[in-house]
């Protein structure tokens, strides 16, 4: 009967010392899911700046989209809290992210991004736990008529 019982407390004990590993091994499954995703915008961005050209106003803009998973909270993965792309200069952006209870991790964008309106310098903003976003991504000129992507879900 001691046995059982020592079995039992063992196997609790193994349990409990494993459910960090777990937690950290879902947060690092999502951290490199996300750096993913995020390589996607960026070859998706910069080959619309270089292939494509900005097109005259009623006509439809040249497009690629991206779909982004925003993750529950399980054994294998853990929710990204946000998402954000801000365009640093002229020819690049800058894509940070934090998966939760985690440290914020940056990933350059090679491709001049902004938010809806190309004569704004509006950071891209996404989050939502559980959900899946689309990402619609169009080339059009900004307020110096240089050619920038345009994000919008």
């Amino acid at each position: 009967m001691i046995r059982y019982v020592l079995v039992a407390l063992l196997a609790v004990a193994l349990v409990a010392l494993s459910i960090p590993a777990i937690d950290h091994a879902a947060a690092v499954s999502t951290e490199r899911q996300f750096q993913s995703d995020l390589a996607a915008i960026d070859d998706a961005a910069v080959s619309l700046l270089e292939n494509e050209e900005p097109t005259p106003d009623g006509v439809p803009a040249p497009r690629r989209t991206v779909s982004l998973p925003f993750p529950d909270d399980s054994l294998t993965s853990t929710p990204v809290e946000y998402l954000r792309i801000e365009r640093i200069h002229e020819t690049g952006s800058l894509a940070t992210f934090a998966a939760t209870g985690r440290s914020e991790h940056q990933h350059p964008i090679d491709a001049p991004i902004v938010h809806a309106d190309p004569h704004e310098n509006e950071t891209v903003e996404l989050g939502g736990v559980g959900e899946h976003r689309t990402l619609t991504l169009t080339v059009e000129r900004d307020e110096r008529d240089e050619p920038v992507v345009v994000a919008s879900q």
